[in-house]
């Protein structure tokens, strides 16, 4: 998106996150920034390679991730082998090292160095995307600047077992202290929310999941004979989702309360909900979860592995929780790892298909001389809790930098702090990021009023709201189902055809070795 003002050499570059996610969805971002920078910035977004325009990383013969596969988006325990088998077959047994973090960093540096050699350019990161800024600071590219990290994945590990390995494996023991915050601030609402679920919310949560469990009511059913699955495994991930959602969360407690009172209304009502499949959004079918999951059991998982048991006991332990104990047996098919959680499939005869972490790996960079630094996290993100945010701000030597924290707000700080009921409005965070790019990365020119005005977390529902979101006339905790409209059909099958064109459209990008070609300090650990 080029810039309006004539002569213009500052430039920002918008990296998503993932991993695996291609930069689609950053786009409203790109566009909202254009019209609070009055158009003197240059904004640029970038597919992460191995996604959507960047010559998407899949497994087409093996139909893993093809319109054909049951999973589509996703790659199932059973096709992670012939997935693998054909990604060899396409690239090579050594090749998994060119999706590395650090090579997407150097793409950037690359870009930054030679595309905008006489540029002053400013980096945004969101989730993993902070990851790859951070990566990129090693280089410490001169146009760059200044970084922003939105909703911060921290790049140093602890030891395990402190509780601060920020890593998928250990991801439901974060949702658990996100997710029981959440439910702490929702008690202390008498008015609404402590009416629902009374003094504890949390032990009113797992009270429910054990009724549920137990076919002691009579919503069981909805689990049991419809969903087919425990009931206490699917609110919890059904939970965790609304969680994410700033408009969303606040239905958690009228839908528990709704479940555990159970007339014969409430089951219609939260059979319909919870059996409902939303339309993708249009980036899903430009990312890749072979790129993420390539990523992820490289450089983002416990070594050694914790077991299914362990993953399983965590995600019980959390009164909402998201991961998958089924990831155990990926990792150990995608590193060929021989520790004794990975013993069911050693046998399976599949090369490996991850790298080796180089030198930059677990190393926080410090913020180069002259560089500010401006951080963004939400208290109640469960993907990158905000202790994470602040620990790795500890780790960044340098003193140019400032982390700004939002009480309320989830994952994606510039999209999640709304300062009306209108969400086309500029949200407080994007605010604070254009703030701090027309100051020209002046840390202590940045203000921070609208943090005053960002919308509270609040209980109570308008009937609009339920009925634009879930289809309860009548409001949240008494409606009955509302017959959508065709328009709302029309809507639904508008945004399945566009997804279907998107994947026709890219799905015949094929990345290629000399396109890949693996930076000799991705390998060796020596600057190129």
């Amino acid at each position: 998106m080029p810039a309006s003002v004539e002569g213009s050499k500052k430039a920002l570059i918008m990296v998503e996150g993932g991993p695996g996610r291609s930069s689609v969805s950053l786009e409203l971002f790109m566009d909202k920034l254009h019209r609070e920078l009055s158009g003197e910035f240059h904004i640029f977004t970038v597919d992460h390679r191995g996604t959507g325009r960047s010559g998407r990383l899949d497994c087409p013969a093996a139909q893993a991730l093809s319109l054909g596969s049951h999973y589509i988006y996703d790659i199932s325990s059973q096709e992670v082998s012939n997935c693998l088998k054909d990604i060899h077959h396409q690239f090579g047994t050594n090749a998994a090292a060119a999706y590395s973090i650090t090579n997407a960093a150097k793409d950037l540096a690359m870009l930054v160095e030679t595309e905008m050699a006489d540029y002053d350019v400013y980096l945004y990161g969101m989730s993993y995307g902070t990851l790859v800024v951070e990566r990129l600071m090693h280089f410490s590219p001169p146009q760059v600047k200044g970084y922003i990290l939105d909703s911060i994945c921290a790049d140093h590990y602890e030891p395990q077992g402190t509780g601060n390995n920020q890593v998928y494996s250990n991801w439901d023991d974060d949702v658990k202290h996100v997710s029981q915050h959440f439910l702490d601030l929702c008690q202390k609402d008498t008015a609404v929310c402590g009416k629902l679920l009374g003094e504890n919310a949390t032990t009113t949560l797992f009270n429910l999941y054990d009724t549920l469990d137990a076919n002691a009511s009579a919503c069981s059913a909805i689990f049991y004979d419809t969903l087919e699955n425990k009931p206490s495994v699917f609110l919890r991930l059904f939970f965790f989702k609304l969680l994410g959602r700033y408009d969303r969360r606040k239905f958690i407690p009228t839908f528990a309360a709704r479940l555990e009172r159970c007339n014969a209304q409430d089951k219609d009502v939260m059979t319909a909900i919870l059996t409902k499949n939303d339309p993708r959004e249009n980036s899903v079918v430009l990312q890749s979860n072979l790129l993420q999951d390539t990523i992820v059991y490289s450089e983002l998982w416990q070594v050694p592995t914790p077991s299914m048991e362990d993953i399983k006991q965590q995600f019980l332990a959390s009164p909402m929780a998201v991961n998958d104990p089924d990831k155990v047996g990926s990792y150990c098919v995608f590193t060929g790892s021989n520790s004794s959680e990975c013993a069911p499939w050693v046998d399976m005869n599949v090369p490996p298909w991850t790298y080796t972490p180089d030198k930059y790996f677990n190393k926080t960079a410090a913020i180069p001389i002259g560089v500010s630094v401006l951080g963004l996290t939400g208290n109640l993100d469960p993907l990158t809790p905000s202790k994470h945010a602040r620990r790795h701000f500890n780790n960044m030597k340098g003193d140019n930098k400032k982390l700004v924290e939002f009480p309320v707000a989830v994952h994606g700080v510039i999209g999640n702090t709304p300062l009306s009921d209108n969400h086309t409005d500029p949200h407080c965070g994007l605010l604070v990021v254009a703030d701090f790019l027309l100051a020209n990365g002046a840390l202590d020119a940045i203000n921070l009023n609208c943090m005053d005005k960002v919308q509270p977390l609040n209980f109570d529902i308008p009937d609009a709201l339920a009925l634009e979101l879930f289809g309860l006339d009548g409001g949240a905790m008494d409606g009955k189902l509302h017959t959508p409209a065709q328009g709302a059909k029309d809507y639904n099958f508008t945004v399945v055809g566009l997804g279907l064109n998107a994947l026709l459209k890219h799905s015949k990008a094929k990345a290629t070795r000399g396109k890949y070609a693996v930076y000799e300090d991705a390998c060796t650990g020596n600057a190129s």
